[in-house]
């Protein structure tokens, strides 16, 4: 054991000695986390609507109105008062003028006017669901002060938040119908695509890139000399590749919770599973790469065209959501398909362990097929 971690370790210091391996191994993955996370969208950060309220009136009508804006959809600042804020106010990227009398004069039933207006630099998208929010929370204002006249209530404050509390008449419940999927977006869909693609991608090419510098110097010739069998020598290069795809791994887990806030799931056991799987296989397809090609400059080129594929139709660059189905289903030959379907049932879907229970057994497979052939294949 102490001699097949010997030449685990060695494949990990050629690995440290190479100037480019941090630019390689995480600068460019945590760029292409960001590049492709903004490409895709999705939810970053607070995303909710500016919207300022100008409450130049006072009353509760006025109040109970602005209470009705969806926080979940709008950031709202409100400041009340006659001389609540000069036109534009100050800093606002977009406002609601409620004027001096709306309460007293929507109670005599006198028509009132509300805009959401916006300065020159708002987005024209964020003042049209800005003003899709003001009419649902007008609808809402109408509809509870209708109700309590139509009732005898008192129109009055107390009475309005007497309804707000109770419970709501009719529920909506939103789901996903027939066959059709949530599709991934944003640092959800960028992140585990970048972390699965540049794992394979840095994995093979470095791995099989030195393991054709051992055959050609004689390393591995020596190697074989050693009272160790061909399986455990390939096991030690399996080993060796499989720190270095770990090491990627925890770093590339470490920014994502750190920088770019993504949740990875309820299920940590089920996360280390399925990318301790994906591991074996990477540092399998990369050793039998390595025992295959003869030389370093065909392990480079081999190593970037094959994780290309692989990424490209596993899912790594785009939701496989948006693919055609058959290709969907061919691209499960490649493991990061196989890798992405489980990263996307715990980050994206919320699911548990049970969801990558087949992906990382099919990715065990993989990584036992990929060891064999290479053990059969690896000369000197």
């Amino acid at each position: 054991m102490r001699r097949l971690l010997r030449l685990a370790v060695n494949d990990v210091r050629l690995t440290a000695r190479d100037r480019a391996a941090a630019l390689w191994l995480l600068v460019m993955p945590v760029f292409l986390i960001w590049l492709f996370g903004s490409a895709f969208g999705g939810p970053r950060g607070d995303r909710r609507v500016a919207l300022t309220i100008l409450d130049r009136d006072g009353g509760w009508l006025a109040a109970a109105l602005a209470s009705e804006l969806d926080p979940s959809a709008v950031k709202l600042d409100v400041r009340r008062g006659p001389d609540a804020s000069p036109r534009p106010p100050p800093g606002a990227v977009r406002w609601i003028e409620i004027p001096a009398g709306f309460t007293e004069g929507a109670l005599a039933g006198t028509q009132q006017t509300l805009a959401v207006e916006a300065a020159k630099d708002a987005s024209a998208e964020g003042t049209r669901g800005a003003e899709v929010v003001l009419a649902r929370a007008i609808l809402r204002t109408l509809a509870r002060a209708a109700e309590m006249k139509q009732s005898g209530a008192t129109l009055s404050a107390a009475a309005y938040e007497r309804l707000r509390a109770r419970p709501a008449l009719v529920s909506l419940e939103v789901a996903t119908a027939g066959k059709g999927a949530t599709v991934p977006s944003g640092v959800a869909q960028s992140l585990p695509g970048t972390l699965t693609f540049t794992v394979l991608m840095m994995t093979t090419i470095y791995g099989a890139v030195f393991l054709t510098i051992e055959k050609r110097e004689g390393m591995l010739r020596r190697q074989l000399t050693l009272p160790l069998s061909r399986g455990a020598i390939v096991g030690g290069k399996i080993l060796g590749r499989a720190f270095i795809a770990l090491l990627q791994i925890a770093l590339l887990i470490a920014v994502g919770k750190l920088a770019f806030k993504l949740d990875f799931g309820a299920s940590p056991l089920g996360l280390a599973t399925l990318l301790g799987a994906y591991t074996f296989a990477v540092a399998g397809f990369a050793t039998l790469a390595g025992a295959v090609l003869a030389n370093p400059e065909q392990a480079s080129i081999v190593g970037w065209l094959a994780s290309m594929v692989m990424a490209a139709l596993g899912g790594c660059w785009w939701p496989s959501e948006v693919m055609p189905g058959w290709l969907r289903s061919a691209s499960h030959v490649f493991p990061t398909s196989w890798a992405m379907d489980g990263l996307h049932s715990l980050i994206s879907f919320g699911r548990g362990f049970e969801a990558v229970v087949l992906p990382s057994a099919v990715l065990v497979g993989f990584g036992a097929l990929f060891s064999l052939a290479a053990a059969a294949r690896l000369r000197a």
